[in-house]
């Protein structure tokens, strides 16, 4: 019997306030978008004065993260490498722009994570990355959790 995986709704917030926690006074408002394996949104976070356009890119991000399976800055060295650009693939939410982690658990995808309006692609990158690393703490902690103790 084949199972998908997917991230729980609590392991969404877990992510999302790792990210938040990560940025810094300076930081621009920022929104944070953690989607299922499919793409779809199961938690976004905007902060005050976060602009729909923060919004709308960090749902993207986290989806192209999870659809195309790869982090965003990964797909957009990917895309040039072969010749191509997002245009190919005819999905308006898919997008190269940097700050989108995939979430997986394995090596199954489980989600994606987005960030945008930190100010800078890069910030967004290592804000988005903050929340990828605490989503897979916590899948170590349920395995260390269940794992029988050697003799």
């Amino acid at each position: 019997m084949i199972t998908n995986l997917t991230i729980s709704l609590e392991d969404a917030k877990t992510a999302v306030s790792a990210a938040l926690a990560a940025a810094k006074p300076d930081d621009g408002p920022i929104a944070v978008c953690v989607t299922n394996e499919n793409g779809d949104p199961a938690y976004l976070v905007r902060q005050d004065g976060a602009s729909a356009t923060d919004v709308r890119n960090a749902e993207r991000k986290a989806y192209t993260a999870a659809f195309i399976g790869r982090d965003t800055s990964a797909y957009r060295l990917q895309i040039a490498h072969d010749g191509r650009t997002v245009a190919d693939w005819s999905d308006a939410m898919i997008t190269t722009l940097h700050g989108g982690w995939t979430l997986r658990r394995g090596s199954q995808v489980i989600g994606g994570i987005g960030v945008a309006g930190s100010g800078g692609e890069d910030r967004d990158e290592r804000l988005a990355l903050a929340g990828a690393e605490a989503a897979a703490q916590l899948a170590v902690d349920a395995w260390r959790a269940q794992r029988k103790p050697r003799p």
